[in-house]
């Protein structure tokens, strides 16, 4: 009697942490506002970049020069940079490195609050990640693609991005508040998958795993 009045709460638990993430992804849509607005790119081609970073993926774009002081989509003191990194995650886990089983749980079970990652780089990662991955594509889905990426971080009523938070160490880039709750269903890597999809770079659907990115890119090369 003992060992079953143990395993139900267990059995009960278990099914509302595979159930509940379930049914939130199918029934609750991502609260994303409208597509920021960005001034066109010069036509050419760009190549947009998708890093395996191990648990966790991100997109990098490049930031022409001809429209990098419009765009500014570096954090602050590198506004201008040539490449911007992107990633998405959890608040607590990601940005606070809150790693307790109880921040965990959370993470994957209940709707938490995420943030947006915004990296400024000189160039695209040549070493360090699990894998990278590269495409090239015209000037009006760059502009597509970095309209749906903004639109990921929560902003002021006039357009601006909220303010970062402070330097985090252990991160180059800085944290905007951003736009969505986090669940394992809708975890990081569902999140590259989705930006990507929404502008036609790849096949949307279940994504959990860092690993499950790359058979869900569409017209990507590996490069590392």
């Amino acid at each position: 009697m003992v060992r079953r009045a143990v395993v139900a709460p267990l059995a009960l638990l278990l099914a509302f942490a595979l159930a509940f993430p379930l049914l939130h992804r199918a029934l609750a849509s991502p609260d994303l506002p409208p597509a920021a607005a960005v001034p066109a790119p010069p036509e050419g081609s760009y190549d947009v970049w998708v890093v395996d970073w191990g648990y966790h993926t991100a997109i990098i774009v490049p930031q022409p020069a001809a429209v990098a002081v419009d765009w500014q989509l570096g954090p602050p003191g590198r506004e201008t940079a040539a490449w911007v990194e992107y990633a998405w995650g959890d608040r607590r886990f990601y940005r606070d490195s809150d790693h307790r089983p109880q921040a965990v749980f959370a993470a994957l079970v209940l709707p938490t609050e995420s943030v947006a990652y915004v990296a400024a780089r000189d160039r695209p990662p040549s070493s360090g990640p699990r894998a990278v991955y590269r495409r090239t594509v015209d000037a009006a889905t760059l502009r597509a693609l970095v309209m749906e990426l903004e639109r990921t971080i929560r902003r002021h009523e006039h357009g601006e991005r909220l303010l970062p938070t402070a330097p985090v160490a252990g991160h180059a880039g800085r944290f905007y508040a951003a736009h969505g709750k986090y669940l394992w269903t809708r975890d990081c890597n569902a999140w590259t998958v989705d930006r990507l999809a929404s502008v036609g770079l790849a096949r949307g659907g279940l994504v959990v795993l860092a690993g499950q990115v790359a058979s869900r890119l569409v017209g990507f090369e590996r490069v590392i």
